[in-house]
């Protein structure tokens, strides 16, 4: 393929990828409030103000200015959305094309936020994304026209360049490499990871040995178990339609199943404070249940004697059965009496029965008291009060009895009834006669 041919071929895909650039750039856009960082390049790679900044192929901000330091590196400064920052100490950024004819974008990457975020140097205001963790590639045209020459003249170009560019920069070489690169710069954080973890990975070798000579002795194990492996694989191919069907019923049953599965959960749920006063009552269970062997042990004697006494007790029972009997039904013809009786003692306690019944049998006792030489003497006192005659009818300072309405004012409590009993006979309306 000639150098015209190449150009050519390189002209359409430029075009090309200017059409999706042109439709990126569209579609990309920031907003919100914009916070500054800088990255210091090696080479800015023909990056413009107002190019993109992007962020995991996001747009996040734009480049707003391009200056060179006191050491003649290029630093990019960057308006970026304030929600992507800050950036962290491992922070990268990286200078892209964005297509074939020249437009360039910085991808970065904020780092982790385990890292802490990055501060303004010596002498800087700005944080600052250092030099080792930048990075920017050959510009394409730059090989297009190292290709567009002969084979000799792009030699001589690369030998004459390199020579005038590295002549005694041999450490800035090295350093240009290691970050041109990402794999190198990855090898070389690998490579201090592993010089760090020397010792463990000592370790590790050592404790492989081991293992691979263990395994060694065990040849013949190892054998057997690929042997046995072999046929389970060959019984489960065997019955590869039934595990098959197994499979397929397997998420309808477990469909099935949740409902109880909610129920289990719940029950457990429920059942944990249970546990939990089970677990605190566990000692004093099993102190219960080492003290039933000597309460079992001293109970015994009681339950021969009780033992012996049933078998006494049992024909007696069974003698006295039928007068039990008798009695249980005497009591079921007298059950319908009980709450009569109960009404009786309820309005004899009311109305001051046992009392009056104990002053009655006093009086009496009392009035026979009285003797002379011939017999006993009955004393009587008639006393004529207007309550002397039976009425229906309540009057004042008399009580009715035979009527169903009672009222506090017209009834004499029986505390006034037994004071105006126990007047003397002076004090009596009428005379009272022997």
């Amino acid at each position: 393929m000639t150098g015209s041919r190449i150009r050519r071929t390189i002209t359409a895909l430029a075009l090309g990828a200017t059409t999706l650039a042109v439709t990126a750039c569209g579609a990309g856009g920031s907003g919100g409030d914009m916070t500054r960082i800088d990255a210091i390049f090696d080479n800015a790679s023909f990056v413009n103000e107002g190019q993109d900044v992007r962020v995991a192929g996001a747009v996040v901000g734009r480049v707003s200015e391009v200056s060179l330091t006191d050491d003649r590196k290029a630093r990019l400064s960057f308006e970026v959305e304030s929600r992507f920052t800050p950036f962290r100490q491992d922070a990268s950024c990286t200078i892209l094309p964005q297509s074939l004819i020249g437009e360039k974008f910085v991808e970065c990457d904020p780092g982790r936020p385990s890292a802490g975020a990055i501060t303004a140097r010596d002498g800087e205001s700005v944080p600052t994304v250092p030099l080792e963790n930048t990075s920017s590639p050959v510009d394409l045209d730059l090989v297009v026209a190292m290709l567009g020459k002969p084979t000799n003249v792009r030699f001589q170009l690369l030998q004459n360049e390199f020579g005038a560019g590295l002549a005694a920069r041999g450490p800035e070489l090295s350093a240009a490499i290691r970050r041109a690169n990402p794999a190198l710069q990855v090898t070389r954080r690998t490579l201090a990871i592993v010089r760090r973890e020397r010792d463990a990975l000592g370790r590790l070798l050592t404790a492989t040995d081991r293992i691979l000579a263990e395994l060694d002795a065990r040849s013949d194990d190892l054998a057997g178990t690929f042997v046995e492996s072999a046929r389970f694989l060959k019984v489960t191919a065997d019955y590869r339609a039934a595990l098959d069907e197994t499979l397929r019923e397997l998420p309808p049953t477990l469909e099935e199943l949740r409902p109880t599965l909610a129920e289990l959960r719940d029950l457990t749920r429920d059942a944990t404070p249970t546990l939990a006063s089970l677990r605190r009552a566990a000692p004093s269970l099993r102190r219960l249940a080492a003290d039933l062997g000597p309460l079992s042990d001293a109970a015994r004697p009681a339950f021969d004697r009780l033992a012996r006494t049933s078998r006494i007790a049992v024909p007696v029972l069974r003698r006295a059965s039928p007068q039990l009997v008798r009695l249980r039904e005497a009591t079921e013809a007298l059950a319908p009496t009980v709450p009569l009786i109960t009404d009786l003692n309820r309005s004899l306690s009311e109305q001051g029965g046992p009392e009056l019944l104990t002053q009655f049998i006093f009086n009496a006792t009392m009035s026979m008291a009285r003797f002379d030489s011939i017999s006993h003497i009955l004393p009587a006192h008639l006393t004529l009060t207007p309550c002397a005659t039976v009425t229906a009818t309540q009057g004042k300072g008399c009580a009715a009895n035979f009527t169903e309405e009672r009222t506090g004012n017209n009834q004499l409590s029986l505390r006034q009834q037994r004071d105006f009993e126990r007047k003397p006979l002076a004090d009596a309306p009428t005379g009272a006669t022997r």
